[in-house]
């Protein structure tokens, strides 16, 4: 019975507890062809942020709940400003925070560092433990 628990519990953590979402979504296409194009680059660079979380997420069963880490990339693509907004518990908080801190990044593109002015790319993620 506990094997069939343990498989049920690993195979919900494989299913992907992480996933990144820009605070910048939701803005509708401009028809102009750098944009689109500046734009499809983003959206690349925050899929690779998204994978690196996964592979760094780590599968420590601490209890089930949940933690939520807003942060920001600068624009040589280090995470700077990390901050746990909330969390299930402590245990769950800690190891959400080292994930994002762990986080090896490249810088954004150009378009999108210029767009920025200099300031960091707001993020959101959200972590939960089944």
């Amino acid at each position: 019975m506990k094997a069939a628990a343990f498989l049920v519990a690993f195979l919900l953590v494989l299913a992907g507890p992480a996933s990144a979402q820009s605070l910048f979504d939701g803005f509708g296409g401009t028809g102009d062809p750098a944009q689109e194009a500046a734009r499809a680059e983003y959206e690349q660079w925050k899929r690779t942020i998204a994978r690196q979380i996964r592979e760094h997420t780590s599968f420590l069963w601490l209890g089930r709940g949940k933690a939520a880490v807003h942060f920001c990339v600068d624009s040589a693509g280090r995470v700077v400003d990390a901050q746990v907004v909330n969390a299930s518990k402590n245990e769950q908080a800690l190891l959400a925070l080292s994930t994002i801190s762990s986080l090896k990044l490249p810088p954004p593109p150009a378009s999108a560092r210029k767009a920025a002015g200099g300031k960091c790319h707001l993020f959101s993620q959200n972590f939960y433990y089944p």
